[in-house]
């Protein structure tokens, strides 16, 4: 099946630029599929987060001042956590996002996605064996592009010092080598201007459009 519509996930440490490259691309793709873009972050959001759930404030959307902050779950807890939003990946993506992406033109842009617990399992309060979060991967619908930014450790450090440099070091090492090793990956630089940034972004994006309607024939 060919699906008209994209999924586009920009992952990135805080300070790498995401909240911005989205920002200044999204009047590009606001034009180029007619103001039918929409934004998500980390998952389809289709069901509540636990916090919610549980009646607590939902401080996803909000101004993030220390990521590492919150106790991280035990094993059972973790694993909870985990089941619980597998369930907003693939039943949620399914109902609320795959419907769009099939049959409209469209794009669906995701701040953060499910790799974020590979990356920085801290961040969600999880820690499980590696090998449990890799079979959630094979669970979850992939998006079609994976924009990983990324930038010298210093820089990305110097804009949001909310983590210590050794953490921020280690999650764009580990970041650069998941784009090397994802086939839908692509690494971009955000150490560069905006503008240099954000047409990188989009290069990539027109590319993959260009590659998936090739050998479409127009009427």
């Amino acid at each position: 099946m060919r699906f008209k519509g994209l999924t586009v996930t920009f992952l990135g440490a805080d300070g790498s630029g995401k909240s911005t490259i989205i920002e200044n691309i999204t009047p590009f793709l606001n034009e180029a599929f007619h103001d039918k873009v929409y934004y998500e972050h980390m998952r389809p959001n289709y069901i509540p987060s636990i916090a919610r759930l549980f009646g607590k404030q939902d401080t996803q959307y909000g101004l993030v001042t220390n990521p590492h902050g919150s106790s991280i779950s035990g094993f059972f807890g973790s694993f909870f956590r985990l089941a619980y939003y597998l369930l907003d990946y693939t039943f949620g993506y399914y109902i609320k996002v795959f419907p769009k992406k099939a049959f409209k033109s469209c794009v669906w842009i995701f701040d953060r996605y499910y790799y974020d617990y590979l990356i920085d399992p801290k961040r969600a309060r999880i820690k499980l064996p590696i090998w449990i979060l890799k079979i959630g991967q094979l669970l979850i619908p992939e998006p079609d592009i994976i924009i990983c930014l990324g930038a010298d450790p210093e820089i990305i450090h110097s804009r949001k010092p909310e983590l210590p440099f050794l953490e921020v070091e280690r999650q764009v090492k580990a970041l650069k080598k998941f784009s090397e090793k994802h086939k839908r990956a692509v690494w971009v630089d955000t150490g560069t201007t905006i503008e240099e940034s954000r047409d990188a972004a989009l290069n990539h994006i027109v590319k993959v459009m260009a590659e998936r309607f090739e050998h479409v024939k127009l009427a």
